[in-house]
């Protein structure tokens, strides 16, 4: 069976749910870098939009002229939120572009690429880029908020469900509460299709878009449990002009105890994002 919430719980649910989502980053647990979540996601069936990761600005124009078009998003690879609003080093405003040729790509990747990146979490110090993530530009009709995560007070998996994606989870529980819903998974039993479609129906999708949401809100949750995940947010999970479900953008942590379980994933760890003394601690 599982829980979802009266409007009295509402309020210290989400609290919970969110300093929750915080936790999650607080603790020394593994993060990847977005372009292998997304690979990890479509690893699973989830689908993404199509895109590849450049370590050079030669890279950058090869893999936009491959994925053809010319609507597409460069997005830099530093493990901090607010990559948008960041600032390089070298004076370069954004650290997700849109693009609409390979010969922007080559351009800005060639700016960000081994430049450090300061944003609101970085500190004055900054992260160093030292890949970029080009993937064509979609258009959501809808964006919502999915996450999941291990929830301490439950010690079960739960899911955070948001018709208010793609904007910061946290703003959204301070002024629209009512807007996110806490759905507590039995890690006996798991995300059933009903439970699946309960989701699927309170986050809003489209009647055409109802089966592929459930199929992907499924799928997400395996790889959760199998890859020992301690965090799956997914800002926005779109519905698409198309009628299609994707998940535009994703965050993936991941159990350090795990680690001998998950050789493959460990193997993506990037130094580079953490703190220095905490990296020569664990040594």
């Amino acid at each position: 069976m599982f829980r979802s919430l009266r409007p009295r719980q509402l309020r210290s649910t989400v609290d919970t749910a969110v300093r929750g989502l915080g936790q999650q980053q607080q603790r020394r647990n593994l993060a990847i870098h977005e372009y292998l979540s997304a690979n990890l996601l479509k690893e699973y069936g989830v689908e993404v939009p199509k895109g590849e990761v450049a370590r050079s600005a030669a890279e950058a124009e090869a893999i936009a002229k491959s994925i053809g078009g010319d609507d597409m998003v460069i997005k830099a690879q530093v493990l901090a939120g607010g990559r948008g609003k960041g600032t390089f080093d070298n004076g370069l405003k954004g650290g997700v572009r849109v693009i609409y040729s390979p010969t922007e790509a080559k351009m800005f990747a060639d700016q960000m690429i081994g430049h450090k990146l300061i944003t609101k979490q970085t500190g004055a110090r900054g992260r160093l880029c030292s890949s970029v993530y080009i993937c064509e530009r979609k258009f959501a009709r809808r964006e919502f908020y999915l996450a999941i995560l291990m929830d301490r007070q439950s010690q079960g998996p739960a899911i955070i469900a948001s018709s208010q994606g793609g904007m910061d989870i946290e703003t959204v529980a301070k002024e629209t509460p009512e807007a996110i819903h806490t759905t507590y998974i039995n890690i006996h039993e798991g995300v059933t299709d009903d439970i699946a479609r309960n989701i699927a129906t309170q986050l809003g999708f489209s009647e055409q878009c109802i089966e592929e949401a459930i199929d992907s809100i499924k799928k997400m949750y395996q790889l959760f449990m199998e890859r020992d995940a301690t965090q799956i947010e997914i800002n926005p999970l779109a519905e698409t002009s198309e009628h299609r479900v994707l998940a535009m953008d994703a965050k993936l942590s991941f159990d350090d105890n795990a680690e001998f379980r998950q050789k493959e994933v460990f193997s993506w760890r990037d130094t580079t994002q953490e703190d220095p003394d905490e990296v020569k601690a664990a040594e």
